[in-house]
């Protein structure tokens, strides 16, 4: 399978892009994926995770705009199965050309009115580009309106992941200590999981459950 490039963004800041980042390059590499992961975002929130964790997959690599093109190129020869790109909240050439190169774009939303009224600032940009992309909603409290809204009003504009990444503390501690929430959270593990199969859906790619099943 040739490698997938997927690019998580969103123009506006704290929507959650490192923490999705580094969950869903998590549920790729425990299906026997080899994933390697760029962070784009000056904070380096991704990288600093990355840092605290000592397992080798998922793999990270030092990349910027002006060279990400070549960096992409030289990982493609190297047996990755998924690169994932983290990206910073703006418009910045960092963003520009992450987008540019994916084969994906996962946009995360938080379920309130600020962030819903400025993701058509991100959804025009990946549009400009004639990207695939999906929502995630991120920061979600279960049955709560405004998460139902949320997902009303964005499933207008592309589709939505069917699973929420929901606000859980398991999230910030797991950023924190380079570990992963579906280890401390079973309601995390499914949810995450739940995404990445819609993900893999939007690449084309089969899901394999850890029985050996295809799903259909």
């Amino acid at each position: 399978m040739p490698i997938k490039i997927i690019t998580i963004a969103n123009r506006k800041g704290g929507a959650g892009k490192s923490t999705c980042a580094a969950h869903f390059a998590l549920e790729a590499s425990t299906k026997n994926n080899k994933v390697i992961l760029l962070d784009l975002d000056p904070q380096k929130t991704l990288e600093s995770w990355w840092e605290k964790r000592t397992e080798e997959n998922p793999y990270m690599a030092d990349a910027s705009a002006q060279n990400l093109r070549e960096k992409i190129a030289l990982i493609k020869t190297k047996g990755f199965d998924y690169c994932i790109i983290d990206t910073p909240g703006d418009t910045s050439i960092n963003a520009v050309e992450a987008i540019k190169l994916a084969d994906l774009i996962i946009i995360p939303c938080k379920p309130t009115s600020p962030d819903l009224k400025a993701i058509g600032r991100t959804i025009s940009m990946v549009q400009e580009n004639n990207k695939n992309y999906i929502f995630v909603l991120t920061q979600t409290i279960s049955k709560a309106t405004s998460t139902i809204q949320a997902a009303s009003v964005l499933s207008d504009f592309g589709p939505i992941a069917p699973a929420t990444i929901a606000n859980r503390i398991a999230y910030a501690n797991a950023m924190s200590s380079g570990g992963t929430a579906c280890e401390l959270d079973k309601n995390a593990a499914i949810e995450v999981q739940k995404v990445w199969e819609f993900i893999m859906k939007k690449l084309d790619i089969k899901y394999v459950n850890e029985s050996g099943k295809e799903k259909i």
